[in-house]
């Protein structure tokens, strides 16, 4: 612990939060620290590994990095990237640099998932038996998720009631106002840091892919969106060809834009109120309260991260353990054309359009009948925009496993699907020409029979409900 005669030192620990750009944790850490701020960030392999994280997430994290390194040193500040080689060396990492520094706090956005809360448990543990503090800044969502309940105290499990309750608070509460960090800061010189890598070692391990990394892209995407096809969302956001979402997705997965920010845009562009929006603007709003709802649910229910359903009588299905059409449905070339194009999408962008999401996984956990939890992590490996809670939420939505699940008997035909979002094939024929020109494989399953063997499988595991 620093002195009394000594100014407050501080840290900003940056994790998925990877901007200056309304940042509390940065905000807070630099106008504390009038002794001197240090802003970290951990590298994390194995925590990366057992999570599932693919290169295309890593592959964001690691440019926004640079970015971020560069802003801050325009801030006079040094971003310190340090490589911790285990999970349990986390805590003994960043209490032993605040030692080195002197710094009497440590400030962190907080995050969600049981495995994320006890390392911030076991991280403001170590740092108390030296009366240091780690301070948790809500960084991740508009509205502090964790005060919402229900009428009867505990967490919300279906979407609607908890979107009522979200309006009502921040009609309560106000629209948030963005944070900007102070101009400049007080930088700290502690040497080189057991661990620490340069930030182009680190980014040169995943280099960038289609989603440029860093503040400036998703900005001009967000004014292009609002500039335009935000008025007809409400349409355009279904049918996968078109170009009717904002794509934001894998910024605000690695942080680099903040809903917050996205919000208040909306506000300055339509008006304080939302209930007053067109129809357009307020289903993207949705959007971002459905983001907040699955952070709400795996905050409050500890189980959904821990690879367990909502739905206890749903771990009775009896999934089929059959690698070979798994493979077909991961490689794309299930025979089910829809479902193929969405898979080539991804392999070959790291990002799915959210119509086709729903798709896969619904074909896959239905018609395939293999366990969610395959696809689950196949996606998290796989998507630029990878995000724990929301990935999550989407394939125990579409299993019937989780909170506000479509019930199991409702299984979307995917030919159904593409006469309705791809009537034209526009779709289909960019990213699955091979059902246009004859040379795609057979369907790898019937689909009324495997509709049926679903809804029989589902059935039979809750019937078997003590």
């Amino acid at each position: 612990m620093t002195s009394i005669s000594q100014p407050r030192r501080t840290i900003a620990w940056f994790r998925d939060d990877l901007r200056i750009d309304d940042q509390p944790v940065l905000h807070a850490a630099m106008s504390r620290g009038e002794g001197g701020c240090l802003p970290l960030f951990l590298v994390t392999p194995e925590t990366w590994e057992r999570h599932h994280l693919g290169s295309p997430r890593l592959a964001m994290i690691a440019g926004g990095i640079a970015a971020l390194q560069s802003e801050l040193a325009d801030r006079g500040l040094a971003l310190r990237v340090v490589e911790v080689e285990s999970d349990r060396d986390v805590a003994a990492t960043v209490a032993g640099i605040a030692e080195r520094m002197g710094a009497d706090e440590v400030h962190v956005g907080r995050e969600f998932g049981i495995d994320e809360t006890r390392r911030d448990e076991a991280v403001a543990a170590a740092l108390g038996r030296d009366g240091r503090v780690l301070v948790e800044h809500e960084n991740q969502v508009i509205l502090p998720v964790r005060d919402i309940r229900s009428g009867g105290g505990t967490p919300y499990t279906v979407f609607t009631p908890f979107k009522r309750t979200w309006l009502k608070l921040l009609a309560a509460s106000g629209i948030p106002a963005p944070v900007a960090p102070p101009a400049s800061g007080v930088d700290v010189e502690v040497g080189v840091l057991d661990g620490e890598i340069t930030t182009e070692a680190f980014t040169g391990r995943h280099p960038s892919g289609d989603f440029p990394p860093g503040e400036d892209e998703p900005r001009r995407r967000l004014q292009r969106f609002l500039d335009g096809p935000v008025e007809t969302y409400h349409d355009d956001r279904d049918p996968p060809a078109l170009d009717g979402t904002s794509t934001l997705s894998p910024w605000l997965a690695c942080g680099s834009l903040s809903p917050r920010r996205a919000l208040h845009a909306m506000v300055e562009r339509f008006g304080s109120d939302p209930s007053g929006w067109s129809e357009g603007p307020a289903t993207w709003l949705s959007e971002l309260v459905w983001r907040e709802f699955y952070r709400h649910a795996m905050d409050g229910i500890p189980r959904l991260s821990m690879d367990r359903p909502l739905h206890g009588w749903t771990d009775r299905v009896a999934w089929n353990d059959d690698a070979d059409a798994f493979d077909l449905w991961r490689e794309g070339r299930t025979g089910i054309a829809i479902v193929d194009a969405g898979m080539h999408q991804l392999a070959k962008t790291g990002w799915m359009h959210n119509r086709g999401r729903m798709i896969v996984a619904t074909f896959l956990t239905k018609h395939l009948l293999v366990d969610w939890r395959k696809g689950e992590r196949f996606f998290l490996r796989s998507l630029a925009d990878a995000d724990f809670p929301s990935n999550n939420g989407g394939w125990q939505w579409a299993a019937s496993t989780g909170t506000d699940a479509a019930p199991y008997f409702r299984v979307f035909n995917p030919d159904t699907q593409r006469d309705r979002f791809d009537p034209k094939g526009d779709y289909i024929r960019r990213w699955a020409p091979e059902h246009l020109d004859g040379t795609a494989r057979p369907p790898v399953v019937d689909l009324k029979q495997a509709r049926v063997r679903a809804i029989e499988a589902f059935k039979a595991a809750k019937n078997a409900m003590p």
